[in-house]
C-alpha cells in the first residue's frame, strides 16, 4: 500500500511539473470599466481595406523539419488569398478563403497537397491579419499586464498591446485531457490551453495601418511548429 502511494505521489509530481512546460491555461482577466479606447487601439492594430504583403518566411515542424519560403498575401474586406513560394519564383500552394468554412485551394504541390495543412495555415494568417471574432472585453491579467480579449464559442483570443506599439497575441482552445497515471480512474476533462504565441516586433505604420516587421509565431501541442515572418513590402492595393 505504502509502495503504491509514493508511486502515485512521484506521478502526480512529475506530471504536475510536465503541465508547467506543457500546459498553459487561459489566464484570469481583470475587467476594466470604461475600456472603448483601448479596444479600438487594439482592433486598430489590424489592417482594413485592401493590401498585399510579401513576407521571407522560415519555419520549422515537431519532428524537425525545416525551410524557407516567400508569403504572398492579399487581404481585403471579403477574402484573403495567399500563396507560398519558393526564392525562385515557383508557386508551391495557392488558396483563397473567406472564412473558416470557406476555402478554395488552387495549387498544391507536395508536401502541401493536404487540406489539413491548408486550412490550418489559412487559420493562421486570419489570425495575424484579421480582427478576433467574438465578444471583446478589455482588461488586466493577475500580474498587471494590460489584454484585450476576444471569446468565441470555445475560442479565446488575448491580445497583449506593448509600450512600443507592437503586440503579443496569445490564442486558447478547448482540449480534452485524460488521466493515465494509474492512480485514479482515468478521467476526461475539458479545458482551456494556450494553442498558439505570437509575437510581433519593430512595429512602423505604413498608410492608414500599423504592420510588424518581424512576426514569430509558435503552435503548441505534440505536433508544434514555429514561423518567422520578415516583412519584406506591404502595399495598400486600390479599391476596384
Amino acid at each position: 500500500m505504502m509502495r503504491r502511494l509514493l508511486f502515485c505521489l512521484t506521478a502526480a509530481l512529475l506530471l504536475s511539473s510536465c503541465a508547467v512546460v506543457k500546459r498553459e491555461p487561459l489566464p484570469k482577466l481583470v475587467r476594466a470599466s470604461g475600456a472603448t479606447q483601448p479596444l479600438q487601439q487594439c482592433a486598430a492594430l489590424f489592417p482594413e481595406g485592401r493590401w498585399q504583403l510579401v513576407h521571407a518566411i522560415a519555419f520549422r515542424m515537431a519532428d524537425g523539419t525545416s525551410g524557407n519560403a516567400l508569403g504572398a498575401l492579399v487581404l481585403n474586406d471579403l477574402e484573403i488569398k495567399c500563396a507560398l513560394m519558393t526564392v525562385e519564383g515557383l508557386t508551391l500552394f495557392e488558396a483563397r478563403s473567406a472564412d473558416e468554412e470557406d476555402l478554395e485551394v488552387l495549387r498544391a504541390l507536395p508536401p502541401f497537397d493536404n487540406r489539413e495543412f491548408a486550412a490550418g495555415l489559412m487559420r493562421d494568417v486570419r489570425t495575424l491579419f484579421r480582427l478576433p471574432p467574438g465578444a471583446a472585453q478589455y482588461g488586466t491579467l493577475t500580474d498587471g499586464t494590460p489584454v484585450c480579449r476576444y471569446a468565441y464559442g470555445h475560442a479565446v483570443t488575448d491580445i497583449l498591446p506593448q509600450e512600443d506599439g507592437c503586440w503579443r497575441m496569445h490564442t486558447y482552445g478547448e482540449q480534452l485531457s485524460i488521466r493515465t497515471d494509474g492512480c485514479w480512474p482515468a478521467e476526461p476533462a475539458r479545458e482551456q490551453l494556450r494553442t498558439r504565441t505570437i509575437k510581433a516586433q519593430s512595429c512602423s505604420p505604413v498608410a492608414s495601418a500599423i504592420f510588424p516587421h518581424s512576426l514569430e509565431l509558435i503552435g503548441s501541442g505534440p505536433a508544434g511548429y514555429s514561423l518567422n515572418m520578415r516583412l519584406i513590402s506591404a502595399e495598400r492595393l486600390p479599391v476596384p
